[in-house]
């Protein structure tokens, strides 16, 4: 099949990419909605301030992925079914209107309600990573993943630590629904971005085929026996599901250790937060063109291989120092692995199938975020604040053992 439109198009000669107008509207709409990326930065403080605890908080976060694996595995057959752009919109509206909530709310129950609700959002994520992938060359997949990625969250650099001053300005609660006032109305201001500037790179096929019906062609297209994937593909999603555990263990307890354990301020860790985003800007796109260079596999699996014992370092932090160190080199160290293993993915899945193969990929790391959420909220409550990360340590060999022994990169990458 024939790419559904070029997204970037590297000139060798010149050393540089142009953006095609797709391309340009995912990258700008991402980096507005960035601006506001400090809610999630500091929302397990905010939880805690307001009566819940880092158990009830893995456990929401768990029943949240549930909901994401089912909005995932809809918005899979969406993306291939009724095509991009309206999914994309719409999950970004949606996005902003459950940010605006958190403002209104204090009461930590509803409040993780909320939390729970927001997964519905996920339903746009096979449809972005389909178009990206149908969008750029095989020969430069890593390479331009890496840059979307980067002009996307640029702006994240400064995001944290606007959300920590705004703490420290206000207190932990009004500088937290400030913050989230602000980032509803970036959230919004990215929807219009994608609304006017995104093109349709998919035919509908409801409206090619309108007697199809909805709910067979559903559950045809979701079958998973209709995949028909590689071993190689399959282990390889297998093997960022155990990442993706490694990570749901500890994502919502980085900022809880650094301020519980060591006594870093709100501000402090929104400070540690800007410069990993700003060392990722950096190292993310030559780590992309050496992948494409040596070879995808050999990338990630020194990437994990890198990442596990620097984990080990930040439990030892003791002061500001020691943090900043360990976090800096925990993301030089694993900065590689997601945009070497989305190129990976794409080199090995037919493009008639991207929406659906990138949904069931979506689909394992939600469901191994739900078991990573809830084994990292009761080892730090139940067994010590450094437990849910040598659990991430455990994870991530384990992934590069699957990559070592189990998968194979294509001679041949599908368009």
């Amino acid at each position: 099949m024939k790419k559904l439109t070029a997204m970037v198009d590297l000139k060798q000669e010149q050393g540089v990419f142009l953006l095609s107008r797709n391309a340009m509207a995912i990258a700008l709409s991402s980096a507005i909605r960035s601006l506001g990326g400090f809610v999630g930065v500091y929302l397990p403080l905010y939880f805690v301030q307001i009566g819940g605890n880092p158990l009830t908080l893995g456990f929401l976060t768990s029943v949240a992925s549930v909901f994401q694996f089912l909005a995932l595995c809809v918005g899979g057959f969406l993306a291939d079914y009724h095509g991009r752009k309206k999914v994309i919109v719409l999950a970004i509206v949606y996005g902003a209107f459950l940010t605006a909530s958190y403002a209104l709310v204090q009461d930590w129950r509803v409040f993780g309600l909320l939390i729970v609700l927001a997964a519905v959002g996920a339903v746009s994520s096979p449809a972005i990573h389909a178009t990206v992938a149908d969008s750029i060359q095989p020969k430069q997949r890593t390479t331009g993943i890496a840059t979307i990625q980067v002009f996307s969250t640029l702006p994240a650099v400064i995001s944290p630590s606007i959300g920590g001053w705004l703490i420290q300005q206000y207190g932990l609660e009004s500088g937290f629904r400030i913050a989230c006032v602000y980032a509803a109305v970036f959230t919004f201001v990215s929807a219009i971005t994608a609304f006017v500037l995104l093109k349709e790179t998919l035919r509908s096929q409801a409206h090619a085929n309108p007697g199809l019906n909805f709910r067979e062609s559903f559950m045809t297209r979701i079958n998973p026996s209709r995949l028909m994937l590689s071993r190689s593909l399959k282990v390889l999603v297998f093997s960022y599901a155990l990442v993706v555990f490694a990570n749901g263990a500890v994502a919502s307890y980085y900022v809880l250790f650094a301020s519980n354990v060591v006594g870093l301020s709100a501000f402090d860790w929104g400070a540690i937060v800007s410069m990993q985003f700003l060392l990722t800007s950096v190292l993310k796109f030559p780590g992309g063109w050496l992948s494409d260079k040596l070879g995808k596999k050999r990338v990630m699996i020194a990437s994990l291989l890198m990442t596990a014992p620097m984990i080990l370092v930040f439990t030892l932090s003791q002061t500001l120092a020691h943090v900043v160190a360990s976090a800096l080199l925990l993301v030089a160290a694993g900065i590689y692995y997601a945009p070497a293993h989305e190129a990976l993915q794409a080199d090995l899945t037919p493009a008639s199938m991207r929406g659906r193969i990138t949904a069931f990929w979506d689909m394992s790391s939600a469901a191994a975020t739900a078991l990573g959420a809830l084994a990292g909220g009761f080892a730090f409550q139940m067994l010590g604040p450094a437990v849910p990360f040598y659990i991430f340590a455990v994870a991530e060999l384990g992934a590069a053992i699957l990559l070592i022994g189990l998968v194979k990169e294509p001679r041949i990458k599908e368009d």
